[in-house]
């Protein structure tokens, strides 16, 4: 039995790397030049260039690829134009460039068997881990962790991330602090996360000790620091992460103010993108960029409002069965585009109140209740969130919204979390669903590749 299961490990990641090389492959016998823009360590000739050939051909790996070759302050971050300079010593932007895409792809693979490790570990059921897996391995964004971006590298330190967070880790307590903070501080220094980590970790606690505070129904400081005591783990761990990625910034912060005189040198040349805070509504149904980025915009949220609704009854009013409107099969399509999902939805939720129809009775699990106090999981949820707001109270667009949401594991593990506390099979229906138009649209990314197109 034991080497049954540790086949399985090694088996069932191997079947979605495999079916990502297969959408690639496709991608690539369709349109050739992405085979050859792929494997090739220099630039390809463009008989007819593209538009905007300064920025089409390698997109913000090139930003990367000239802070290997002479290290600068920029918007992008350290950690990985580091890696590269200090394995491989490019000379020119071309030789890093496709030095990059060398080892995020073997990164890519690593982390593949590792995070299907790490899932079914969290989620504790083979099935579940293996379709989470699959949809996070063949969705339209995953081009991103195989391309030279640095989705590859802080793909690898959420995994980390997670592992140690797990609930149901056995390393000791001081040991997991420290581990944590090395993976912040890393994680700090290879992408831009401040705001999503204080966002992510400050809620995280307020809903852990809110829900506690409404299961208890007495509402006094008393009762609070009791609660703060409980937790004190979970405020120790919050801690650690804001230290760990305060201090990540400093490190980058200090070479943006010696080379360039500012300390937040990074942050505004983020401005000069165009963002600056303001309310665009019309975000909420155009996304002014890809399908992916109004996806990615909703999904987080409607995993975190059924979150809040199935842990609010479940574990404060301690009731098991839920009734909601009959779900239908075909919704799923509506999956690529949220706004119709909600009306839809909304449509049928007033029509079964009014008229007592077409209702199913949910019936939570007492797992739902272990969920309730899951750190790793809610934050989680409020990280893949955080990339919702930021993006629309920020930009008259939601772009890369897909690539912050889809190209990195949090959204992925807690919707495998949400998903253990909703009965029935349905759901496997739709990740097949999703999936399969995800595979669909992984092969048209590979195609835009080749042709030096926007990926998102």
């Amino acid at each position: 039995m034991f080497q049954k299961q540790k086949n399985i490990n090694w088996i069932l990641p191997l079947i979605i790397c495999s079916v990502f090389i297969l959408c690639v492959a496709i991608g690539m016998l369709i349109y050739p030049d992405a085979f050859h823009k792929f494997f090739s360590p220099s630039k390809l000739f463009r008989a007819i260039p593209p538009v905007r050939l300064h920025k089409n051909y390698y997109w913000d790996v090139e930003h990367y690829a000239k802070m290997a070759v002479n290290p600068s302050c920029k918007a992008f971050y350290p950690l990985w134009p580091f890696i590269i300079r200090n394995l491989f010593h490019p000379q020119t932007i071309e030789q890093a460039a496709h030095y990059f895409l060398l080892l995020s792809t073997v990164i890519f693979f690593i982390t593949n068997f590792v995070l299907y490790w790490v899932f079914k570990i969290a989620l504790q059921r083979t099935y579940l881990a293996f379709w989470m897996m699959l949809a996070y391995t063949v969705n339209p964004m995953a081009i991103f962790r195989v391309i030279g971006y640095t989705e590859s590298l802080f793909s690898l330190f959420s995994t980390l991330f997670i592992w140690v967070c797990l609930p149901n880790n056995k390393i000791n307590q001081n040991l997991k602090l420290g581990f944590l903070f090395i993976i912040t501080f890393l994680m700090s220094l290879t992408r831009p996360i401040l705001i999503q980590i204080f966002f992510a970790t400050i809620l995280t606690l307020i809903t852990i000790i809110g829900l506690e505070m409404l299961k208890i129904n007495k509402y006094s400081w008393q009762n609070l620091l009791i609660n703060l005591q409980k937790y004190q783990y979970e405020i120790k761990t919050t801690v650690t992460i804001w230290v760990a990625s305060l201090l990540g910034y400093c490190v980058y912060g200090s070479f943006c103010f010696k080379t360039r005189g500012n300390f937040f040198a990074p942050f505004d040349d983020q401005s000069l993108w165009g963002r600056k805070l303001g309310i665009h509504l019309e975000l909420l149904l155009f996304p002014k960029s890809p399908l992916i980025d109004i996806i990615g915009f909703y999904l987080p949220l409607i995993i975190l409002c059924l979150s809040l609704i199935f842990t609010y009854y479940k574990f404060t009013q301690q009731q098991n069965i839920i009734s909601v409107p009959k779900y239908r099969i075909w919704w799923s399509i509506f999956y690529l585009y949220p706004p119709l999902l909600i009306l839809v939805y909304v449509y049928h939720l007033i029509k079964s109140i009014k008229y007592k129809i077409n209702v199913t009775k949910i019936k939570l699990p007492d797992y739902t209740n272990n969920l309730a106090v899951n750190y790793i999981f809610w934050f989680c949820v409020y990280f893949a969130t955080a990339h919702s707001l930021i993006n629309f109270f920020t930009w008259d667009r939601l772009m890369s919204l897909g690539r912050h949401t889809f190209a990195i594991p949090y959204f992925f593990l807690a919707l495998g979390y949400l998903y253990r506390c909703i009965p029935g099979k349905i759901k496997y229906q739709t990740l097949l669903f999703m999936s399969l138009i995800s595979a669909f649209m992984l092969v048209e990314q590979w195609i835009k590749y080749g042709q030096d197109k926007w990926l998102g």
